[in-house]
């Protein structure tokens, strides 16, 4: 191929791509597609795995878990699921494009087979393009492109699109292999963040900004997120002797990226205040700067800067913060494996996303293969396994159970390993053992608001409903982030004392298609309200998620272990609603 003809190629690969994605969208918008929310879901997820050159690695395993949320004990020679619902999805195109869709731009197909998408796209005046995969060699694939007449279709490989894009396919099976395994070679190894505390000051102030080293030091060390030292008084620093070496079992090259918070005393705001900077020590970039005042302005009281230095330390490594969440992104565009899917996992049960939870599983689940004494991810693949539980799963919560035991075995300082266990114990029904892990959870680290807000949350809705909303309302004091079991607590008590508007305000908030607590509330205070619309619009957002919804209304509750009285009232809001429940359900 000349240069000519391949600056050809590359354009048609571009418009190519462009079409594709341009017509799936399309169809996933239009009305007149009938196909209902997971043939959608699965449809997208075949099209994007095709553009990402992953076909060959498309199973029916991997639908069932990675779009059918299917568990990953799923064998698909005992559940049909997939086999099922992908001739229904064929169906359904088939139909869209020799009715409504015949003037479409582009038609995709679902060859039988397998389960790569086929693309076919006029070209111009009597021709057409093809754009296909690999060819399939499963038993009973069939080939059902067609010819134009005037021009033979040319067949584009997804590794052009990955090209055309500016990825390569490398780069895309890197970020796919690092959760499944799908590598020929160990992937990288993350483990969480370090924070080097940097105080300077004049020399008549240099015991007050001792102190307040000291201060932030404590204050960030609480945090299972980071690991924090003072800066060694010499013009280099070891950061490999930092981070250290976390191999284990299997030597893997471990990553871990080292932030410097530099201060400098009484140069703000008076003799008192202190200014501050969150430095990349890889790139000497700042990342995020700031002022804080000491109230009483007294430079030599290093005290009076406590609530300052929880500020600070929340703001950096709370849940939501600075460097967790700098952390988060890096994870995103560099994943790898241990601390980065304990990022993942945070995030997803943050967003009560049980998609992105099943991702964070897999994550996690493939970390233990190469590190089974990592207390974090442990402790985080416990807290999946009881979020993305459904029903009453007693499988997923005994191994939760275990997982958490085995963490706080580990790490007996760590206040998310007894978080875990709490989260574990509840599930498992062990109320009173998991208010207990709850509170040795916020001794430990009494900074971390998720610990309090989840805490709180667990005690309302077993029934202790005034420590329940304390904690509640202590976590959410922090008005930079908002914690959704908090909020989700204080919708809760609003609804239960009859407060209807203040309950629905609260979980508009929150309003998540995914979230079926957030959505069941959203219905029974839009029904005590008679705001029938918004009533039907969240019966309508769970119906498209969850199969049968009315039946697992009740038993999320019980799930949950609601007390008696509070699914009483949940009830009746339903009721009012429209939702009918069956004497079995």
């Amino acid at each position: 191929m000349d240069a000519g003809e391949d600056s050809e190629h590359a354009a048609q690969c571009m418009v190519a791509e462009s079409d594709v994605r341009v017509e799936t969208e399309r169809l996933l918008d239009d009305a007149r597609f009938h196909a209902t929310e997971r043939h959608r879901k699965l449809l997208k997820y075949l099209v994007d795995e095709f553009l990402a050159g992953r076909s060959a690695t498309v199973k029916a395993y991997s639908i069932a878990v990675d779009v059918f949320g299917r568990p990953s004990s799923f064998d698909p020679n005992v559940d049909p699921i997939v086999r099922v619902e992908v001739s229904r999805l064929r169906a359904a195109l088939d139909r869209y494009y020799e009715t409504v869709g015949q003037q479409a731009p582009l038609r995709i197909e679902l060859p039988r087979g397998n389960y790569r998408p086929r693309f076919i796209a006029l070209s111009g005046p009597g021709g057409s393009v093809q754009l296909e995969d690999a060819p399939s060699f499963e038993p009973g694939a069939q080939d059902e492109a067609q010819e134009a007449p005037a021009q033979r279709p040319r067949t584009i490989r997804p590794g052009l699109f990955a090209a055309c894009a500016g990825l390569t396919v490398t780069a895309l099976a890197a970020v796919y292999g690092i959760a499944t395994g799908h590598l020929g070679w160990p992937p990288a190894l993350s483990v969480k963040p370090t924070i080097i505390v940097d105080v300077r000051s004049e020399p008549t102030a240099a015991s007050a900004a001792q102190g307040l080293e000291e201060s932030l030091v404590h204050a960030l060390s609480q945090f299972s997120t980071v690991r924090t030292f003072t800066q060694p008084r010499q013009a280099d620093v070891d950061t490999a002797a930092i981070t250290g070496d976390i191999s284990a079992g299997r030597p893997l090259p471990p990553k871990s990226n080292v932030y410097r918070l530099s201060v400098s005393y009484g140069d703000a705001a008076g003799s008192g205040g202190f200014s501050w900077q969150v430095i990349d020590m890889q790139t000497n970039e700042t990342l995020r700067s700031g002022v804080a005042e000491a109230e009483s302005g007294n430079s030599e009281a290093a005290g009076e800067h406590q609530d300052v230095v929880v500020k600070l330390a929340r703001a950096l490594a709370g849940d939501q913060g600075i460097v967790t969440s700098l952390e988060a992104a890096r994870q995103l565009t560099n994943p790898s494996l241990g601390y980065g899917c304990v990022l993942l996992a945070d995030t997803a049960l943050a967003r009560a996303d049980r998609e992105s939870m099943v991702a964070a599983r897999t994550c996690l689940e493939r970390s233990l293969t190469y590190q089974e004494n990592d207390a974090e991810v442990l402790a985080s693949l416990a807290t999946v396994l009881v979020a993305g539980a459904t029903g009453n799963s007693s499988v997923a919560t005994e191994r939760a159970l275990k997982l958490a035991d085995r963490a706080t075995a580990l790490a007996p300082q760590s206040s998310q390993s007894y978080a875990a266990q709490m989260m574990a114990r509840f599930a498992a029904g062990e109320t009173e053992a998991a208010f207990l892990s709850g509170r040795r959870a916020a001794s430990l680290n009494p900074l971390d608001d998720s610990v309090l807000a989840r805490l709180g949350y667990l005690l309302f809705v077993s029934g202790e409903w005034q420590e329940g909303v304390k904690l509640a309302r202590s976590a959410g004091q922090n008005k930079e982030y908002v914690q959704r079991a908090a909020v989700l607590t204080l919708a809760l008590e609003d609804y239960r004392i009859g407060n209807y508007d203040e309950a629905l305000r609260r979980v508009r908030q929150l309003a998540s298609p995914s979230d079926t607590m957030v959505n069941i509330l959203r219905i029974a205070a839009a029904g005590q309200l008679g705001l029938q619309e918004e009533a039907t619009d969240a019966m309508e957002e769970l119906r498209g998620r969850v199969e049968r919804f009315e039946s697992v209304l009740r038993r999320q509750m019980w799930a949950q272990h609601f007390s008696p009285e509070l699914a009483a009232l949940i009830e009746a809001g339903l009721r009012k609603a429209g939702v009918r429940f069956s004497s079995g359900s």
